[in-house]
């Protein structure tokens, strides 16, 4: 897989240098650092609670270019992060994502390329639920599109999109996951618009000597868009899946194939004030899991952000998830109010709690975590 990772990266390159070259410009960069310390009351989300202070540390960096043609930003990042109690957990994270369009009178071509490294167990409430891993995942993301406005108030797209997952360790499954979508929108007017779209995946996963999972599926669904005020927006979605999964125990052989169906959903509202900000969304969807399922899982996503005054805001973030699975069946909730104050024009004071529950076939468990950090700007 770590091959195919490679080509694709070639490829996405020789495609898109020479295109934004041919727009002569300038790169306008901007320039970030992040430093925090957070105390967490339960490392590894278990019934005997051990718990450590994280010492992090991210410099970043921005490049924006923009002409009336073309628009492409890169965004890189290295995060260090230092445990007081597991130094077996310590990482150096790089993370890299270029997004790119070039504008025609009806076409929009995009080019988007990503690459990064992260710790697996920043993924565990929602992927797999093992918090006790040091395992470190590399994922690359290669995902063209084209967007062509055939009327007024019609438009089609078409995007594709390659994922790869990498570990370092063989406790997780290195897994490819591609897919094409299609889809209309109909504008019906100020207000209101429509879309439907359909999507192909293929997805892989392989554990070396143990098992092979292919799995392909398909989902079509169909939604609304209403502009109610000129700052609230709401959508609504439903749709249909169908997959067919074809998986190999390689140490018996066993050989299982298994067929699934059911139905999407999604509700999104939000609302852009210039005081108050807020969003809330209901979903029902597909996920690619790292032990090579296709997992089925209902959400809720709320968040809300209140600007206090020129220099100070405050907010909440909550979310609960409940991903049905035949491995690992778990439910999680989260919650984290914060605060933040500008101290100076280019620095920012950053404080928060995050409340985690854990629900799994072992357990019920919880944790606390308390976060302040300085973020500043050049």
């Amino acid at each position: 897989m770590k091959k195919t990772a490679k080509y694709a990266a070639v490829v996405a390159a020789s495609i898109l240098v020479p295109a934004v070259a041919s727009y002569a410009g300038t790169w306008v960069p901007d320039w970030g650092l992040d430093t925090s310390a957070s105390y967490d009351d339960n490392f590894f989300m278990d019934d005997t609670e051990q718990d450590t202070w994280r010492y992090s540390i991210k410099p970043e960096l921005s490049l924006r270019y923009l002409t009336p043609a073309v628009e492409s930003s890169l965004n890189a990042s290295l995060a260090a992060r230092r445990y007081s109690e597991f130094e077996e957990f310590d990482t150096t994270d790089p993370s890299i994502q270029w997004d790119n369009s070039i504008s025609g009178q009806r076409s929009v071509w995009t080019l988007n390329f990503g690459y990064q490294e992260n710790s697996q167990r920043d993924f565990a409430e929602l992927d797999t639920g093992q918090f006790n891993s040091n395992t470190v995942v590399e994922t690359l993301n290669v995902e063209p599109g084209l967007s062509y406005q055939l009327s007024e108030k019609d438009t089609v797209a078409l995007s594709l999109s390659y994922i790869e997952r990498n570990y370092d360790q063989p406790d997780f499954a290195d897994n490819e996951n591609r897919s094409a979508t299609l889809a209309w929108q109909h504008q019906i007017n100020q207000r209101w618009s429509t879309d439907i779209s359909g999507t192909a995946s293929q997805y892989e996963a392989m554990r070396p000597g143990i098992n092979l999972t292919e799995t392909d599926y398909e989902n079509l669904t169909a939604g609304v868009v209403y502009q109610a005020t000129e700052s609230l927006v709401i959508n609504f979605s439903v749709g249909y899946f169908n997959s067919d999964q074809h998986r190999v125990q390689l140490l018996g052989p066993i050989i299982t194939d298994e067929e699934n169906s059911g139905t999407l959903a999604n509700l999104g509202i939000s609302s852009d004030e210039q005081i108050n900000d807020w969003s809330i969304s209901f979903s029902r969807g597909l996920y690619p899991s790292s032990q090579g399922e296709v997992e089925e899982r209902d959400s809720v996503n709320l968040s809300y952000e209140r600007q206090l005054s020129e220099r100070s805001s405050a907010g909440l973030r909550a979310e609960w998830a409940d991903t049905e699975s035949d491995i690992n069946p778990r439910e999680n909730t989260s919650l984290s109010p914060y605060y933040h104050y500008r101290l100076t024009p280019k620095l920012k004071l950053e404080t928060s709690y995050h409340f985690r529950n854990f629900d799994r076939a072992t357990g019920d468990v919880e944790s606390n975590r308390i976060k302040a950090g300085l973020r500043y700007s050049f």
